[in-house]
């Protein structure tokens, strides 16, 4: 088998290759990460009640908000790294790997006095629609959770430093640590009596930061000609970084708001105790979406490669294989809504319950995700991604007014309606602009 497996490998050009050998790493590293975000749902229910951990989750969709405040920065050394890499040019690496280094250093220092006043200055109970009495310290909570994710803010410049290398699977390692480390910590917390939503906030922010540190030295010793340093610090590279990392920004930053308020608009809306089982729908049918990110995720730098260099037959065969794989997502998922309610009992137990429309709804909702996703990954690897910015800060404009009218007319599936809705448009115009593209018909702002 393994012979087999090696000449069909040989049989592949090397760009090819090495993404299906980080596939390959990834499914085992991120198939890991999939059971440690499984049972975290239960271990952290062992130290929370339903109410907090819908708090937890709340807050940690405002985290998602921090972790993505890097100006774009750091998918725009993704792409600007792996093309110097391309032309190996050794010396513009480090001095954009330096920059970059920096620049998230002084944006971080910035975003976080901002986000203290806000916190001093703002009734988050009433934001996020928190009993004080069940949560009395939810102020320090907060900023305990925002002043270590910030940290982390700045060190995972090296993941994106392995995704220039076409080494996700190393990325993905990083981040499937960070996991073990918590779902360890809070399964040690679970024995202890007084458990507050507090200390299992800091062990599911401390736990990442923890392994960024340890790698940063591992890093820098084996890529030494990417070492970041102050000397190599350059002004003209934040030109660059800054004009792609800028509009990688506002389509993260967009799609934030798209992803990560639904969780707030359901406490907001609703009641915390709500958030938990919209998101254990999420996490169950959004292992299809870990899956299809496995795969498709190696294409991104791949492609910056491959257009580069010109090798147009490449990129369509590369588009042709992940259709291939949406297809047969589609056939798992339909089979994933028919045992769900088997699946929800024996994973957290008959109290909580998920209504089979809202299950049905997630997975369409995933469907149209990772459809998205197949283009868009091309899209960010070519770097033509403008109109794909403005459609969706635009669908980030029509959210929320779109999910409050849906959610009151149908509870918390109205939520997941809107989500479909508005991720529907960017999915559809993923796929013209890349056939566009690909055919050397894209004009104006479909080739920008």
């Amino acid at each position: 088998m393994r012979k087999r497996v090696l000449k069909y490998w040989e049989n592949e050009d090397k760009r090819t290759t090495l993404i299906y050998k980080n596939i390959l790493g990834s499914f085992f590293i991120k198939g890991w990460t999939g059971i440690v975000q499984i049972l975290l749902v239960p271990a952290t229910l062992s130290c929370l009640n339903q109410y907090e951990y819908g708090v937890w989750l709340t807050i940690s969709s405002l985290l998602l908000w921090v972790d993505t405040f890097d100006i774009g920065l750091g998918n725009g050394l993704r792409n600007n790294l792996a093309i110097s890499i391309a032309h190996k040019d050794s010396k513009r690496a480090r001095r954009q790997v330096s920059t970059t280094l920096f620049m998230l250093i002084f944006t971080i220092f910035i975003m976080l006095s901002i986000i203290f006043i806000i916190i001093k200055n703002v009734n988050c109970f009433h934001l996020l629609n928190v009993s004080r009495d069940i949560i009395p310290n939810l102020e320090g909570i907060l900023l305990a959770s925002v002043s270590i994710m910030s940290a982390t803010f700045v060190l995972k410049i090296i993941g994106n430093i392995y995704l220039a290398l076409q080494l996700p699977a190393i990325n993905n390692l990083l981040i499937a640590l960070g996991h073990t480390i918590a779902l360890a910590s809070i399964w040690i917390l679970s024995y202890f009596q007084g458990i507050t939503l507090l200390h299992v906030a800091i062990s599911y922010t401390l736990s990442p930061l923890l392994v960024y540190i340890i790698s940063y030295p591992i890093t820098f010793a084996k890529y030494k000609y990417l070492r970041p340093s102050w000397r190599f610090f350059d002004k003209k590279e934040v030109g660059s970084l800054f004009y792609l990392g800028i509009s990688f920004f506002f389509a993260q930053f967009s799609g934030l708001i798209i992803f990560a308020s639904s969780n707030i608009l359901i406490s907001h809306l609703f009641s915390p105790n709500d958030v938990t089982p919209y998101q254990i729908a999420f996490r169950y049918f959004g292992i299809i979406n870990i899956l299809f990110s496995i795969i498709s995720s190696p294409y991104w730098s791949a492609t910056t490669d491959a257009y580069t260099k010109d090798d147009w037959l490449w990129i369509r065969k590369s588009v042709h294989k992940l259709n291939v794989v949406i297809i047969t997502f589609i056939v798992i998922l339909a089979l994933m809504v028919f045992v769900s309610k088997y699946i929800y009992k024996i994973w957290v137990g008959g109290n909580i319950l998920i209504p089979f429309e809202l299950s049905l709804l997630m997975a369409v909702y995933v469907l149209v995700l990772i459809y998205g996703t197949c283009y868009s990954n091309m899209i960010y690897g070519i770097g033509k991604i403008r109109l794909l910015t403005i459609i969706t800060i635009v669908e980030a404009i029509i959210y929320i007014p779109l999910a409050i009218f849906f959610a009151k007319m149908s509870g918390i599936t109205g939520i997941v309606i809107a989500l479909i809705c508005v991720n529907l448009i960017s999915a559809v115009s993923n796929k013209v602009q890349f056939s566009l593209i690909c055919t050397k018909k894209a004009k104006g702002i479909w080739n920008k």
